[in-house]
């Protein structure tokens, strides 16, 4: 069965959200009202295409779980601008009229360049939570350090549970003070340890520091260069975490949320 036959049978419930792992660091969430909210979907090359000088380094590994134009967000998060989060290639097949958009100040600048309608584009804000139907979005602090000085994570409150999406980030404990007082159930961390991110060890302290119930890591075997080990944090999520859950995903598989007693 194709990837989003897959999506569109599955049945969510009230006080349910069923989150599917897109490959790299994306994420679709169907909500209990069928709705489609996509986080930093990468379906292209445009990595490779971008970064011509690292040659094989960008090159994709994984093949995507469906095409882009396949989706029908209803609701599409990008949590900074780098073109493994912000996919300049596919954001136009992604993108449909429905499709609300929430994001940083640099990707709304770069889709308006690119012809978007800046009125579809909401800029988050640290610590300002925007409010939708079935979940609002807590906007976080994250360290990417000069990458990406503006890049964010984010808490989606479904009401019934956290989902808190690190994006990409360092265990800079500073930097991370709201997602560990809102002591989010499930947790979505990188694990590929370079260009600043967590590594697997690291995520498993995170994991334990925020006191989940759930780990879900991304943000690996895409690219040669991003490196990324999940035995890492299998082996140290039982010390750091002894409480928290490892859900690994491959790519297209679904993890289902929900209430937490």
């Amino acid at each position: 069965m194709r990837f989003m036959e897959r999506v569109g049978n599955t049945e969510v419930k009230q006080g349910e959200a069923a989150v599917f792992w897109l490959g790299q660091a994306g994420f679709l969430i169907k909500t209990a009202k069928g709705r489609q909210i996509v986080i930093d979907p990468y379906f292209s090359d445009c990595v490779e295409r971008l970064i011509p000088e690292e040659g094989l380094g960008f090159k994709r590994l994984m093949p995507p779980v469906c095409g882009a134009e396949e989706l029908d967000p209803d609701v599409l998060i990008i949590s900074h601008e780098h073109n493994d989060h912000f996919d300049v290639d596919a954001i136009g097949d992604l993108v449909k009229e429905k499709t609300a958009v929430y994001t940083n100040c640099q990707v709304a600048e770069e889709m308006e360049r690119m012809g978007f309608d800046r009125s579809r584009i909401h800029v988050m804000k640290k610590g300002l939570p925007e409010e939708l139907e079935e979940f609002r979005i807590v906007p976080v602090d994250c360290d990417h350090g000069e990458l990406a000085p503006e890049a964010l994570g984010f808490v989606l409150d479904f009401g019934f549970s956290r989902l808190y999406y690190a994006g990409d980030t360092a265990l800079t404990a500073d930097r991370l003070k709201t997602p560990l007082e809102m002591k989010p159930e499930v947790a979505i961390l990188p694990i590929n340890g370079s260009f600043g991110n967590l590594d697997g060890a690291e995520a498993a302290k995170y994991a334990g520091m925020l006191e989940c119930k759930v780990c879900i890591p991304c943000h690996f075997w895409t690219f040669p260069l991003h490196h990324g080990d999940p035995r890492q944090i299998i082996d140290r999520i039982a010390e750091e975490a002894p409480e928290c859950e490892l859900v690994l995903l491959c790519q297209g598989e679904m993890y289902r949320m929900r209430p937490f007693a």
